[in-house]
């Protein structure tokens, strides 16, 4: 039995495409996923076919108090879980962060002896591992993590390469593996050709949240300045929300060449509007994957990101243009590039999706726990 420990499964669909997977594969597994909100229990929620099997959902979480003191949050959760799960039952625990997740991995494996694995995500490097005082205890975690996944080969890059880290020895780098998140069953199941001419005015897209880590503002600036070459160029944004709003739909509404539409949710919608688009452009300050790459990717389209975060590194054949997220100059010229060249990208949509199947990623997973288990038992 599998026990899953994540603060955000109701928010993700990349766990909520794990779980089914796995349970598909007949995996016995336990969600205990803690929320901030009572609105976010039963998010995600799926018919598990194991009888085993469980999604728990516990509004333990402040939104306030355990943002800033991390080890009370970690003892209410471990508090939490001990009335909640049999450990009797647990060969292996998956935490889908290292921090937050892997703290209370770390005490149960103290207490109970069970293997655990880690995931570290953009929050880990961009934002824990900065706090001195859980530097300690992160490096604590990492030594008695069995398996420690990364997302993209520059997360396991950068990991790798903190000194703290380094000193650790070798064992590190051999307990680390580089797992991506998978694409929607949808856009696997609905790839277009890769699209080699461009429209007039050229057609970019954005998704997502308006908030500081996404830096929607300085993409926008950066498209003015294109636009000011002489190029004709359309952006239509979609998402919103986020502490930027405001400032995001100025721009926006001060602009004729910006268009915001809102939250779209419909993946049919979402796919007529990719067959009008030429770029699609998402700069992020942190990102430890970002699915709308991989979707834009499915439908042909080639991507604008951010150096050593997201999808760079991931792809062998050229999807896109990386660029350094806090230059201006450097977003101006990658999006003056792609539409200079755009012969240059090579990679084929249904690639992108064999690569980003559940279907093969999960038996991934399901080989990582095999491993721990027999290790335990031996």
């Amino acid at each position: 039995m599998i026990l899953h420990i994540t603060n955000d499964y109701a928010n993700s669909t990349v766990y909520k495409n794990l779980i089914s997977n796995l349970d598909e594969n007949g995996i016995e597994q336990i969600v205990y996923t803690p929320v901030k909100k009572e609105k976010s229990i039963g998010g995600n929620l799926i018919e598990l076919k194991e009888k085993n099997s469980e999604i728990i959902y516990s509004n333990i979480l402040n939104m306030h108090i355990d943002r800033i003191l991390f080890n009370v949050k970690i003892n209410k959760i471990n508090k939490d879980i001990h009335t909640k799960v049999d450990f009797k039952k647990i060969t292996c625990i998956h935490a889908h962060t290292w921090f937050s997740d892997g703290a209370v991995a770390l005490k149960l494996y103290r207490e109970y002896n069970i293997p655990y694995m880690i995931a570290v995500r953009s929050s880990d490097l961009n934002q824990f591992w900065k706090l001195p005082h859980l530097k300690a205890q992160g490096l604590e975690i990492l030594r008695h993590a069995k398996k420690i996944i990364l997302i993209t080969p520059r997360y396991q890059e950068r990991f790798l390469d903190i000194d703290k880290i380094k000193k650790l020895g070798e064992d590190i780098a051999k307990k680390t593996v580089v797992i991506p998140n998978g694409l929607d069953p949808y856009w696997i199941a609905n790839t277009k050709p890769r699209k080699t001419t461009l429209n007039s005015p050229v057609n970019m897209l954005y998704i997502g949240v308006f908030d500081k880590r996404k830096n929607v503002a300085l993409l926008l600036e950066s498209i003015k300045n294109v636009i000011n070459l002489g190029i004709k160029c359309k952006v239509t944004l979609i998402g919103g929300g986020g502490n930027y709003e405001k400032e995001i739909l100025k721009i926006v509404s001060n602009n004729p060449n910006f268009e915001f539409i809102g939250k779209i949710y419909d993946k049919g919608e979402l796919k007529s509007i990719f067959e009008k688009t030429d770029i699609f452009a998402m700069i992020s300050l942190k990102e430890t994957f970002g699915l709308v790459y991989a979707e834009a990717l499915s439908q042909g389209i080639p991507v604008l990101y951010s150096q050593n975060e997201g999808i760079d590194g991931v792809f062998e054949n050229n999807v896109g243009i990386a660029v350094n997220p806090r230059s201006i100059k450097s977003i101006t010229e990658g999006i003056k590039n792609m539409i200079d060249d755009y012969q240059q990208f090579d990679f084929e949509p249904n690639e992108i999706a064999v690569k980003l199947d559940w279907k093969k990623i999960v038996l991934d997973y399901i080989d990582l726990y095999k491993e721990i288990q027999s290790k335990r038992n031996n």
